[in-house]
C-alpha cells in the first residue's frame, strides 16, 4: 500500500511546541528484515511479550516498511516490501503505514499534528519540519 502525501509547503512548528519526538508503537510483530532495517536507522527496539515489539523510531525512517494487520491475536506486524505476505494477513494498516513512511523531503519520521479537525496532517521530526496530509 502506498500512502499518499501531500506537501502542505510549510515548515516549523506551532509556538507552544517546543519540539516533536516519535511516539513509541507497542504491540508490533517483525520481521527480522524490518527489525534490521528499522535498527540501523537509529529506532530503538524493544522486546515485549508473545513476540510483539515496541518500537521508538529516530533519525530517518528505512524505505519499503509495509504495516497490515493480521488475523487473530496478533493485531499490527511490520515487513519489508519485498517480503512475502504474514500467514493470515488480513490488510493494510493504513494509518500505522503512514507512521512508518518517512517524509519524502527529507526521511525523518512523520508525527501526529493534528488539531482534532484536519485527518491525517503530520509534521516530520527533523528541523526544518516539514507539513504533509495523508490522503
Amino acid at each position: 500500500m502506498t500512502v499518499k502525501l501531500k506537501d502542505r509547503k510549510r515548515t516549523g512548528l506551532f509556538p507552544e511546541h517546543n519540539g516533536v519526538e516519535p511516539p513509541t508503537y507497542t504491540g508490533l510483530r517483525l520481521t527480522i528484515p524490518v527489525r534490521e532495517a528499522l535498527a540501523s536507522c537509529g529506532a530503538t527496539i524493544t522486546a515485549e511479550a508473545d513476540n510483539r515489539y515496541a518500537v521508538t523510531l529516530a533519525g530517518t525512517v528505512p524505505a519499503g516498511i509495509i504495516a497490515t494487520y493480521i488475523g487473530g491475536q496478533w493485531g499490527v506486524a511490520l515487513r519489508l516490501e519485498n517480503e512475502p505476505e504474514y500467514p493470515n494477513e488480513i490488510g493494510h494498516a493504513y494509518w500505522e503505514q503512514v507512521a512508518f513512511t518517512p517524509c519524502p523531503k527529507c526521511g525523518a519520521p512523520l508525527i501526529w499534528y493534528e488539531a482534532g479537525y484536519v485527518p491525517g496532517y503530520r509534521v516530520c521530526a527533523r528541523k526544518p519540519h516539514h507539513h504533509m496530509l495523508a490522503t
